[in-house]
């Protein structure tokens, strides 16, 4: 497989799983998604443009792969059939995406909006709380898989905490924003995947303001 095809899956996933979503709600309700920039928080704030540079040096990951000799680039040849998992992965990860995009509706956002939002439970987002972070995951490790390098991993590692630490802010915001009705659909569906990163019954582990919540606090 020629290695442009690696960048245009990139250039595609980032085509339909972060601009037509967004053109798709200022269009339809005239709300902008991208929300990185209203939070107060200075910390999650910096997590946001983070989170947004890592996204844009997987695409200049890419273009490299394809514009460069991948040895020269430090990229490991891997075995056809690791690049062809890969590929699935990243046919999965977007998959998963544009499913989970479609199931949120108007509540899709990027960032913590403090304008109300519903909770949405069904759909993939009745196996997993996050089902967007969780294709991105699998289209990361669909990148590494086809150009399997030291830092790669290391880039695809750093990301993925990213999307942990930002998992925990938006939860907090969730708490605060749907109180009890969060808590129970936490305590039943995992954080990334089925039944793992629940909310625990005994309220250890949960966010502070879960924590209230459950409190009357």
């Amino acid at each position: 497989m020629d290695r442009i095809e690696f960048p245009t899956a990139i250039a595609a996933y980032f085509l339909i799983a972060l601009v037509l979503p967004t053109l798709r709600v200022w269009r339809k309700h005239r709300i902008w998604p991208l929300v990185f920039h209203r939070e107060e928080n200075p910390i999650a704030r910096a997590m946001g443009l983070l989170f947004g540079a890592f996204l844009i040096a997987l695409m200049v990951w890419a273009i490299l792969y394809w514009r460069l000799d991948p040895p020269a680039i430090g990229i490991w040849g891997a075995p056809d059939w690791v690049a062809g998992l890969g590929w699935l992965f990243i046919a999965c990860g977007t998959v998963i995406t544009v499913v989970a995009q479609g199931q949120m509706g108007t509540a899709w956002r990027i960032g913590i909006d403090e304008r109300p939002t519903e909770l949405v439970a069904n759909g993939l987002f009745a196996l997993s709380r996050n089902p967007i972070f969780s294709g991105m995951i699998f289209t990361l490790m669909g990148a590494v898989l086809i150009a399997p390098a030291v830092w790669s991993i290391l880039f695809a590692s750093v990301t993925i905490v990213l999307i942990a630490v930002q998992t925990r802010f938006e939860e907090k915001h969730l708490v605060e924003l749907h109180g009890e009705k969060y808590i129970a659909y936490a305590q039943q569906v995992g954080r990334f995947a089925p039944g793992v990163g629940r909310f625990p019954k005994n309220g250890v582990g949960m966010p502070e303001a879960a924590i209230h919540s459950e409190q009357g606090e």
